[in-house]
């Protein structure tokens, strides 16, 4: 998998498959990010689909971890909600995180 980008349809045509409850929420592109392409969707939440070769390993790394270690960090953290599943959309799991408000990194 190449460092590519998604176009937003692909995320609604996602949502739409498997999290219908959210797929009328207003989803907005996010610029940044190195190995995930984010959108904000809503005012609480952020899809995260993997964009390089390592990226769906991470993504999976984080639904394991971050929900326990958000409880013991003093910070907020984008602790994932949802997964989603590879389908004929989509060939990798991606994921459904809480929004943290923020300047990015990069």
């Amino acid at each position: 998998m190449d460092e590519v980008t998604f176009e937003q349809e692909l995320v609604l045509a996602l949502l739409r498959d498997q999290h219908p409850d959210l797929a009328d929420l207003e989803l907005r592109d996010v610029s940044g990010g190195w190995d995930n392409q984010q959108w904000r969707l809503g005012e609480d939440l952020a899809v995260c689909l993997p964009r390089t070769e390592r990226a769906p390993a991470l993504l999976d790394m984080e639904r394991t971890w971050l929900p326990t270690l958000a409880e013991r960090l003093p910070l907020p953290t984008p602790t994932p909600v949802r997964a989603g599943k590879p389908s004929s959309l989509f060939e990798h799991t991606w994921t459904i995180a809480r929004w943290v408000e923020g300047e990015p990194a990069d």
